[in-house]
């Protein structure tokens, strides 16, 4: 058994990007998802250090960070 794949989304690539998250994008967003804790709030549903996730399955549709104020 292994670990579970998540796929990035086009627009939570861009996003990442956008608040400093380079190199191999999608590879980092899902290791991050894999890494995550479960998280409740209106920005997203899993939380990686200072980053917020949104993952719909095995899919991770948007990525913020945690102090809004930051991005």
């Amino acid at each position: 058994m292994g670990f579970r794949t998540f796929v990035a989304t086009e627009a939570a690539i861009t996003r990442a990007r956008a608040l400093g998250l380079f190199g191999n994008t999608a590879m980092r967003l899902a290791r991050a998802a894999r890494r995550s804790a479960m998280f409740r709030g209106e920005e997203g549903n899993r939380r990686f250090h200072d980053f917020i996730l949104t993952v719909e399955g095995d899919e991770i549709t948007w990525v913020n960070r945690l102090d809004a104020r930051v991005a």
